[in-house]
């Protein structure tokens, strides 16, 4: 849905909006150690680095925070990073098309279609992938007609930063001031439950990736999900559904 049909049909008649902020890895895609093995292999083409990533914890991670600290580990050059990211992106998307386990999450795709056509609804990203690879990733599956904008992980941040200019794109993209209690943060791992909390907006986990349902229950979410194929609407609206 673009601006013009959001300006002038979506928000009549409609409640107060909601903003359900995506992360992508293990959230709405399930592709175990592809980003990973590409990292890998990029250093290995350009550098003759193996195991360059060996130590440097991914899950919930900036993929310019993880491939930055391995720049800096190594003593490569960081003016080099254009030319890294270009190379990422290139393997990336062959990596994902010939990956024949890569896949959605359970029933993800119905619920963004469904959240998609609820005029209270809007879905954006906020995953630590830099932005060429999340459209990468969301196209390989078909995806990415349901986002426009969001936050990324191109820049060295805080996570909760990222999800602070997912926010605030979502506001300039679609003209809605978005209240806390209605920005809903969903992600797989505790780093995307700590950054919803600390913007103080609700969090949702979801046990499809690394964590089970019992370590992100420790980190405190408002909501935890063992995948979206069980009954979701609660967890995502809360007593407004």
């Amino acid at each position: 849905m673009d601006a013009t049909e959001i300006a002038h049909g979506r928000l009549e008649g409609a409640d107060s909006p909601y903003l359900f902020i995506w992360d992508i890895d293990g959230t709405l895609t399930q592709a175990p150690g592809v980003g990973r093995a590409v990292m890998e292999q990029v250093f290995r083409e350009l550098f003759g680095i193996a195991n360059a990533l060996e130590g440097i914890p991914m899950a919930g991670s900036l993929d310019s925070v993880i491939v930055g600290t391995a720049f800096d580990r190594l003593g490569l050059d960081r003016r080099r990073l254009p030319e890294y990211w270009t190379r990422y992106c290139a393997r990336l998307e062959e990596a994902l098309a010939a990956d024949p386990t890569a896949r959605t999450t359970p029933n993800i795709e119905a619920v963004l279609a469904e959240l998609d056509a609820d005029p209270r609804a809007y879905n954006v990203l906020g995953t630590g992938n830099i932005e060429r690879g999340a459209w990468i990733k969301l196209r390989r599956f078909g995806l990415d007609r349901f986002f426009e904008v969001g936050g990324f992980g191109d820049v060295p941040q805080e996570r909760w930063r990222v999800i602070e200019t997912a926010v605030r794109r979502a506001e300039a993209r679609y003209g809605v001031a978005f209240v806390p209690e209605r920005i809903t943060v969903i992600g797989d791992t505790p780093r995307d439950i700590e950054a919803g909390k600390r913007l103080g907006v609700r969090t949702v986990a979801v046990a499809t990736g690394p964590y089970d349902v019992d370590a992100l229950a420790a980190c405190r979410p408002d909501a935890v999900l063992p995948s979206f194929a069980v009954e979701w609407r609660p967890a995502l609206f809360g007593s407004e559904t």
